[in-house]
């Protein structure tokens, strides 16, 4: 688990570190069965650039003048998108039902003259695949 932000032996004091774990997520879509669209995994890097932080850490920089407030929002945000912290080491996975996913509209849909991929129904990901 993690605590204080470093690695930390979640047995050696229960109920004060968050809880992680590795996942096999292709034997989660092995074992999924059908019915069932699986959405990543995707770093949370790519997760919330995906999802707009970058936009929102320029929103909040611009609107703050307090020094340290400015440098807590840096250091969070360096916290959760360095490749060496949380970055990569914390992946984005989703089971959503089919009949859940937004249907895109019809411009929007691949064309045959147009190599480029349909957008992603989903917010955040940028990988969906069908079981």
């Amino acid at each position: 688990g993690f605590k204080g932000h470093r690695l930390h032996d979640v047995l050696s004091s229960p109920g004060t570190a968050d809880l992680t774990a590795d996942v096999d997520f292709s034997f989660l879509r092995t074992m999924i069965g059908g019915g069932v669209a699986c959405l990543g995994p995707v770093t949370q890097k790519m997760f919330l650039k995906n999802m707009g932080i970058d936009a929102r850490m320029e929103v909040l920089l611009r609107n703050c003048s307090d020094g340290p407030t400015r440098m807590q929002l840096i250091r969070s945000y360096d916290m959760l998108m360095n490749p060496e912290k949380m970055g990569e080491r914390f992946l984005f996975f989703s089971l959503l039902h089919h009949s859940r996913l937004a249907k895109p509209k019809k411009s929007e849909g691949m064309k045959l003259e147009d190599k480029r991929p349909a957008p992603l129904p989903v917010g955040g990901f940028t990988e969906i695949s069908f079981s």
